[in-house]
């Protein structure tokens, strides 16, 4: 049980620490058998709390729909029309597919999951372009201050030089970078779009 409440809370990445296992256990026996301060041990440990160990659980749909709904923008969509990506990525809402549940961590990333994760990104993008390149506006004076807001306005992981320079090359991509409206209207929702479709993004 402490093994799976590591997966759930702390990572799916990192075999489970061997301290939190025996922590959680002592809690959970001392308590007799009572989940509440079982959780709130989980919430208050040391590897929870861990900010080494942020982005290293694997995104369920409903938490990329809403994050990306919330950090992106959410013109075009309804509570509704948000069920059928959903769908589309894998997890029907209060439906699992059978008593053990969903199959979490990497079993979220079919082919036609990604892809429903892809296409939802696009979509979200596209819709709220106008409202992006407005407040892109402030930060557009270089591909650099653009590529620092549309990260800053996302949940993600510290980037690696070679994605960072990936990105900045795409701002540029199309002639020299004069930060016009033009330019942030078709680069800032790409940016958004290529962020909340990428691998990074899908991890929480």
């Amino acid at each position: 049980m402490a093994r799976r409440l590591w997966t759930w809370f702390v990572s799916e990445v990192e075999a489970p620490d061997s301290s939190f296992v025996e922590s959680i256990s002592q809690v959970y026996l001392k308590n007799d058998t009572n989940m509440k301060p079982v959780v709130r041990a989980v919430l208050l440990s040391s590897q929870f709390q861990d900010r080494r160990r942020y982005y290293q659980r694997y995104a369920w749909p409903v938490e990329f729909v809403v994050r990306s709904l919330k950090e992106v923008g959410y013109l075009g969509f309804s509570v509704n029309s948000a069920i059928t990506p959903l769908l589309n990525m894998g997890q029907q809402l209060f439906e699992p597919p059978d008593v053990n549940g969903w199959e979490l961590g990497t079993g979220w990333f079919s082919t036609g999951g990604m892809l429903a994760r892809m296409n939802f990104a696009s979509v979200l993008a596209t819709n709220q372009r106008f409202a992006l390149r407005d407040a892109a506006r402030p930060h557009g004076a270089t591909p650099d201050s653009l590529l620092e807001f549309v990260r800053s306005s996302l949940s993600l992981p510290t980037p690696d030089a070679s994605t960072n320079a990936a990105l900045i090359s795409y701002i540029q991509a199309g002639g020299t970078w004069t930060g016009s409206d033009a330019q942030l209207l078709n680069k800032a929702g790409g940016l958004f779009h290529l962020l909340t479709g990428s691998g990074e993004y899908q991890l929480i």
